[in-house]
């Protein structure tokens, strides 16, 4: 009896911190920005689609950029021995230049840290 206890109170343990350590999903700015569509996407789409912009960069010409970022960190990051490992660590960045109400142009790409020698 006490055996099956110690069992249940192990795995309940382990169950915890592996939900503890799980990274939860984030919005995938690449299938977003598949949603986007250069001279047919409206500003007001757009807010619909991804929600209201990180940075907004507004130009004399009228032009605006609009940035939308997120971070893909480290899966071991938080683990105390194990935060060495190099799993994935970058920055996807959506960037969307409107002029008036229309969208002129949308490119996604991601950053990368600097590796440390």
């Amino acid at each position: 009896m006490f055996n099956k206890r110690v069992k249940i109170f192990v795995f309940t343990v382990f169950a915890l911190i592996l939900q503890a350590c799980a990274s939860k999903p984030g919005p995938n700015l690449a299938s977003k920005a598949s949603l986007i569509h250069p001279q047919i996407t409206t500003k007001a789409e757009v807010l619909q689609f991804l929600g209201p912009p990180v940075q907004i960069f507004t130009f004399p010409d009228g032009k605006e950029e609009w940035y939308y970022y997120y971070r893909v960190k480290n899966f071991w990051e938080k683990v105390p021995i194990l935060r060495t490992y190099k799993g994935e660590d970058y920055t996807e960045i959506l960037k969307i230049v409107i002029k008036g109400d229309k969208v002129i142009d949308c490119i996604y790409y991601t950053v990368s840290p600097p590796k440390n020698q």
